[in-house]
């Protein structure tokens, strides 16, 4: 019996992750994330990153396509294409869809939970993304809407 238990854990320990593949990648700044190929429509970068867009870390769950953004700018102030538009602050995941992000995702989550900042709506293609300016941390957070 406990080797069935032993086996069961290893089998389970082995299948779960599987089913929540989250990887994240970073990036110096815009020109580096060019270079690297990971901007586009079906890209994990949006095309509306902005240039002057500097320690940029991005995060996604390859099973779902959920996917958060965090990044500084250089002149500190947010320019974004005009396909974007003010909105209303989004309904956020819950702390425990959050589990498997990395940290700087989920504190991005925490902070724009909390925030009375502005929020906007940002669509490339099929995929929308809210996207706000955290001013007192200085960082950009931007994430997927399903």
């Amino acid at each position: 019996m406990k080797l069935f238990r032993i086996l069961l854990i290893l089998a389970l320990a082995l299948f779960v992750p599987g089913c929540m593949e989250v990887v994240s990648a970073e990036y110096a700044d815009r020109d580096e994330a060019m270079n690297r190929n990971a901007i586009g429509e079906a890209k994990w970068l949006p095309t509306w990153l902005p240039a002057d867009a500097v320690n940029i870390r991005e995060t996604h769950d390859i099973d779902t396509n959920a996917s958060w953004l965090v990044f500084r700018l250089r002149s500190g102030a947010l320019v974004l294409p005009e396909n974007c538009s003010n909105a209303a602050r989004p309904e956020m995941p819950g702390k425990r869809v959050m589990r498997r992000f990395p940290l700087f995702a989920r504190d991005a989550r925490s902070r724009a939970s909390a925030s009375n900042g502005t929020f906007y709506l940002c669509t490339e293609g099929a995929t929308t993304h809210w996207v706000t300016h955290d001013r007192e941390m200085d960082l950009v957070y931007s994430a997927t809407v399903f």
